[in-house]
């Protein structure tokens, strides 16, 4: 279990996989795309386990919503937000602040999380658009990055590091139907961080089954981690501080 700085997990990750062992880590798998790379096809080579733990997709007001969605008409655009002010969140952990050690900011870091959402709902999606607000050290603070699946479907991915009015992360959906829905990740879980408690759970469950029973159809695929870290190593391809406007 890798629960470490964000740019400590590769060389502990390709380490754990050396020795034969199972890994499961925290997101983002890599602060380098090529890094991720790298540990996936270690673990191939091995035959061994690399489980990212995207623990909002355990979320339990999230799944609610998935299967009310997968009974209706289908998705025409999504919105996923991630607010929260970073410094009551580290902790003593100040490597938050630091833009090498964390990956650049809120999208290395929340990111993986809030595109593996987008992921769950559209499948496969590319990078279109994003604009992100950097400060004076260079950690991007706030960003909108603008996905999109195959067929158009348009998912916003809204981030805020500098949001004062307590913590917001939700889902919104909008159907072809006129339908609008949502799921809030903290109703239910008023406690500070006490929605965690059910998504590791989850986590923790599905790392045992792709140890223990099947390794093909549990879902730790250690390349879909891959493919998600891309999207905000491409976001974040240039340094400085400012708001500036990416695309692919």
């Amino acid at each position: 279990m890798v629960n470490v700085p964000n740019d400590r997990h590769f060389e502990i990750c390709r380490d754990g996989i050396l020795s034969g062992r199972a890994v499961c880590v925290e997101k983002p798998l890599a602060t380098d795309v090529e890094h991720g790379r790298e540990l996936v096809r270690l673990a191939r080579d091995r035959g061994t386990v690399l489980f990212t733990a995207f623990h909002r997709r355990y979320n339990d007001n999230v799944l609610a919503l998935m299967r009310r969605v997968a009974e209706g008409a289908p998705i025409e655009s999504m919105t996923v937000r991630y607010f929260e002010l970073i410094e009551e969140h580290v902790g003593r952990d100040r490597w938050y602040l630091d833009p090498e050690r964390c990956g650049g900011g809120c999208v290395a870091d929340n990111g993986p999380n809030a595109f593996d959402l987008v992921r769950m709902f559209l499948g496969d999606v590319e990078l279109h658009d994003a604009i992100i607000k950097r400060d004076e050290h260079g950690v991007d603070r706030e960003a909108s990055i603008t996905l999109r699946d195959a067929r158009g479907v348009t998912a916003r991915v809204e981030l805020d590091w500098s949001y004062r009015s307590g913590e917001l992360k939700d889902v919104e959906v909008r159907l072809a139907d006129g339908r609008v829905d949502g799921a809030d990740m903290l109703a239910g879980h008023p406690r500070f961080k006490s929605s965690l408690a059910h998504e590791y759970v989850g986590v923790l469950r599905d790392f045992d089954l792709a140890i223990r029973h099947d390794l093909d159809r549990a879902p730790r695929d250690g390349g879909a981690g891959a493919r998600r870290r891309r999207l905000p190593l491409r976001a974040l391809r240039h340094r400085g501080a400012g708001v500036r406007r990416e695309q692919p």
